[in-house]
Parts: C-alpha cells; sequence; structure tokens
C-alpha cells in the first residue's frame, strides 16, 4: 500500500511539473507568436513567379527571448531563434501564406535556388528532407520520395549533414539553374527540375549567395565598363572615363541584389561586347573565305601564282585565327557566368543609388534611378524619399521606439536585402518591406515584416 502511494505521488509531482512548464511557457509575456509578430531578422527573399501570379517569399526570424536586462545602456538578451517562410503578392504585398519552421537545430529548412516555379529546400526534418514549395502556397510539390523513386540508386542513399552543414552536401547549379545534391558517400548529382532525374558530375558543389551586402561604390554595366561613385559627403559617378558632377548624391552608394544571380538573365547587355566581338570575327571568316572561292591561282606568270598561293595560305591561317578569337571570347562568356553577379539594371542602361536625406542623425533612405546615356552623360530618371526607414536605424529611432522595439524580441534593424524584376524594385530595411515601380519611383506598398 504503502509502495502504491509513493508511486501515485511521484506521478502527481510529475504531473504538476509539467503543467507548471506549460503555464511559465504560455504565460511568458516575451514569447512571440512566430505566425503573427514581426520579425526580428530576414535571412533571405526571393521573387517567383508561378501559374497564379509573382510572389516576394523571405525566410524570417523571430527571436524568443527567455531573459533580458537593460543595465546602464548595457542589454543582454539570452533566448532562441525559430523561423518562418512568409510568401507575399508582389502586386499587393498581402500575406498569401506563411509556415512556420521551428528552431534550426532541429527544423533548419535552407533555401538552395528557384526553378519556375519551384523554391528547392532542404530540411533537417526528415518529414520533408529535399523538396520544393510553390511560391504562392508554400505547399510541398515535389517530395523526396519523387525524388528516390526517380533515382533508386539514391533511395537510403542521400546524405543527411547536420543543420549547419546543409550547404556542403546541397547546392544549387546557376549555370545549369538545377539544385544539386550529394549521397552518403560524397558524390554529387545534378536534379532536372522538371523530369527529376539524378545526374552524377564530378564538379563540387555550388551554393547561390542570398546574403550579399546591397550597397556598393562600383558597378559593372557590362563585362568592359565600370562605374564608380566617388567624394565626401557628396558623391558623384565617373563614367566613361570622365567625372560627372551632377547628379550627385549625399553619401551616395550603388544598390545592387542580396541574391546572386546570372547575368545573362539579369542583364541583356552585360556580353554584349563580347557577342559583338564574335560577330567581328565571324564577319571576317566570312569575308576570307569569299576571297579565298574567287581567289585565281592559274592565271598570271609563275611569280603572280607563287603570290597568290601564298595568300590563300595567309588566308587560311586568318580564319584559324578568327576562329581561336571565337573560342577564347566564348571562353569569356562561360566565365562570367560563373561568376557571382550581383548588378541591378534594367532596360535602358538604368542603375539606383542609395543615398540619404540630410546629414543629421534622422536623415531618411533615399533611392534614385539613374540613366547611363550613349553620350557619357547620366540623367537622374527619379528619386523617392522611404518614410520612417532612416539611414542610420540606431540613431533615427529615438529611446522610447527603442524601448517598445526592445520589448517586443530582439530585431536587427540593420539588415538589408534588395531584389528587382523587369517592373518592380523591392527593399527591405529596418525590418520593412518596399517595393516600388521601377518606372516611376512610385511606392507601390509598404509593410512590416
Amino acid at each position: 500500500m504503502m509502495i502504491q502511494l509513493y508511486k501515485l505521488n511521484n506521478m502527481c509531482l510529475l504531473m504538476l511539473s509539467i503543467l507548471a512548464l506549460i503555464l511559465i511557457s504560455s504565460c511568458n509575456p516575451m514569447k512571440k507568436d512566430v505566425m503573427k509578430d514581426t520579425a526580428d531578422d530576414v535571412n533571405s527573399i526571393i521573387l517567383s513567379e508561378s501559374k497564379d501570379g509573382k510572389f516576394l517569399v523571405m525566410n524570417e526570424e523571430v527571436f524568443q527571448a527567455t531573459s533580458k536586462s537593460d543595465d546602464r545602456g548595457i542589454r543582454q538578451i539570452t533566448g532562441y531563434t525559430e523561423y518562418r517562410i512568409s510568401s507575399y503578392d508582389l502586386n499587393t504585398g498581402t500575406l498569401s501564406r506563411r509556415i512556420a519552421l521551428g528552431d534550426a537545430k532541429d527544423n533548419s529548412c535552407i533555401f538552395l535556388g528557384e526553378t519556375d516555379g519551384k523554391l528547392w529546400y532542404k530540411s533537417v526534418d526528415k518529414q520533408f528532407g529535399f523538396h520544393a514549395r510553390d511560391p504562392k502556397t508554400l505547399d510541398v510539390v515535389v517530395s523526396e520520395a519523387q525524388l528516390t523513386d526517380a533515382n533508386p540508386v539514391l533511395k537510403n542513399n542521400l546524405s543527411r549533414p547536420e543543420w549547419n552543414n546543409i550547404i556542403r552536401y546541397y547546392g544549387f547549379d546557376a549555370v545549369r539553374n538545377s539544385p544539386m545534391i550529394a549521397d552518403n558517400q560524397g558524390f554529387v548529382y545534378i536534379v532536372d527540375p522538371v523530369t527529376l532525374k539524378a545526374e552524377k558530375i564530378s564538379e563540387s558543389i555550388t551554393n547561390l549567395d542570398f546574403d550579399n551586402r546591397c550597397t556598393s561604390s562600383s558597378i559593372n554595366l557590362d563585362v568592359n565598363k565600370s562605374v564608380n561613385l566617388l567624394g565626401s559627403p557628396r558623391s558623384f559617378i565617373t563614367y566613361e572615363g570622365r567625372e560627372v558632377k551632377e547628379p550627385s548624391f549625399l553619401k551616395g552608394e550603388f544598390l545592387v541584389s542580396s541574391n546572386s544571380t546570372n547575368p545573362l538573365k539579369s542583364n541583356s547587355g552585360f556580353i554584349l561586347p563580347i557577342e559583338k566581338e564574335i560577330e567581328i570575327q565571324k564577319h571576317t571568316i566570312d569575308s576570307i573565305k569569299e576571297f579565298i572561292a574567287n581567289a585565281d591561282t592559274i592565271s598570271g606568270d609563275k611569280w603572280e601564282r607563287r603570290k597568290n598561293v601564298n595568300n590563300l595560305k595567309y588566308a587560311q591561317r586568318n580564319i584559324e585565327y578568327a576562329l581561336e578569337n571565337i573560342e577564347r571570347e566564348e571562353d569569356k562568356i562561360k566565365r562570367e557566368v560563373m561568376d557571382d553577379y550581383f548588378e541591378i539594371i534594367t532596360a535602358g542602361n538604368c542603375s539606383f543609388v542609395l543615398s540619404q536625406t540630410d546629414a543629421t542623425d534622422q536623415a531618411k533612405v533615399i533611392i534614385s534611378k539613374i540613366k547611363f546615356n550613349g553620350d557619357s552623360t547620366i540623367t537622374l530618371v527619379w528619386q523617392t524619399e522611404l518614410q520612417n526607414i532612416f539611414r542610420d536605424p540606431v540613431k533615427g529611432l529615438d529611446r522610447s521606439s527603442f524601448e517598445i522595439v526592445f520589448s517586443k524580441g530582439s530585431p536587427d534593424l540593420n539588415t538589408m536585402r534588395a531584389i528587382a524584376d523587369d517592373k518592380k524594385l523591392i527593399f527591405v530595411f529596418m525590418l520593412k518591406a518596399v517595393c516600388l515601380d521601377i518606372e516611376s519611383g512610385k511606392i507601390l506598398w509598404q509593410f512590416d515584416v
């Protein structure tokens, strides 16, 4: 009887402890609702198009503070981070779908790349593993089981790296525009995004960069032409070997993409000088072939015939030189495609500059669109001031605002992301997402992440 009472008491104590933990967790005033509350950081932003339209998909962090202290301006926060994926309609900025991922160690889900309306991920959660999601619904549209069904050699043979080691075994090939995976022996495969057939390759895993610094003092308009922003505090542009004093910008920097892209897709004029050189060499070959076809090595005296024969030899050699030049230029294209490319160059040879309204602590962000003209001049197309977005968030926000921010989590207000398509420029800063119309500079929508 005493033994049964002892077991019953222990069981009651265990139940009370569990209830206490649940109660403490649910009543924690610092705990944020991952699905509803504001984020504390933005890991990546992606533009993707499906049959339902275009969507902005963001991987967001939510910091769950377990304790906070503020001693004479020194703040200490302890806690853990949870993750979520949010899909926003690109036309309206409204939330289409959001899913919670949990913490990194047990639920890390790394974005690999995007192919024609499929967002490819690798999750440490065995329920998902390697998979693809729809950009609007975030539903799984390609499962790991489908991949292994299409490739029996990979069944029970896919690598299972720890959460902090995923990018060594899973990645994306920007040239082939296909996901990359590794098996348990470390062999690398390219996955066809349509058929899911995996092809073993000799290359190493490569990864797209989604965390590039979004400002730069220089950009490349094409393979041969770069422009720079110089000067302080006002910055001016050097273009075609000359200093263009206007337009100028207060602490100006070029706005570049946070995501690496393929230059052949993002800037149609990037390899234009190479293409022109290839056309010149092809025209040279055609001209030489025409000369060869019309050459006369029979008529005339011995010296004239010998001269014409030698000319034919030289002509043939020049064709070989031209073919070698074409091969070199084509190799240049391959090398350029392999390099990470972050420039945002729109139609009409236009780019964007990030600057600020004034020299005070309350300076707001200005985004300007500029056009590089053929006569070595630069035209200011438009300027847009972003409201409530400070160039220096730490100085821009007053202390009362920081108290509110501090009480809600541990936000990183300095994270900057930028990405563009042919019509819209997306800018994320101070945990605010802003969409600008590329043609007019008009703010189409804005929301707190």
